[in-house]
């Protein structure tokens, strides 16, 4: 879709510099794409679970580790 902007050239010229975008469309691109995976970090945080809910969900004497060099010794 063609749209009409007006854009900080100083800024689309370093997102071109960082990223090695070879055209503006790629840049713009490339930014919208972030700026969606930032929006979609931030709803994540934002809308956790309060930790009552998920107090409890894992015993307390879960030893990780226990775990892995038992995974570890069990592979050939």
């Amino acid at each position: 879709m063609k749209t009409t902007i007006d854009i900080d050239e100083r800024r689309l010229k370093r997102v071109m510099e960082l990223t090695g975008a070879k055209t503006r469309k790629a840049a713009v691109n490339y930014a919208l794409r972030e700026a969606e995976k930032g929006a979609e970090i931030e709803r994540l945080v934002r809308d956790t679970l309060p930790e009552a809910e998920y107090r409890g969900a894992v015993d307390p004497d879960y030893d990780l580790a226990a775990v892995r060099d038992l995974e570890r010794k069990r592979m050939p």
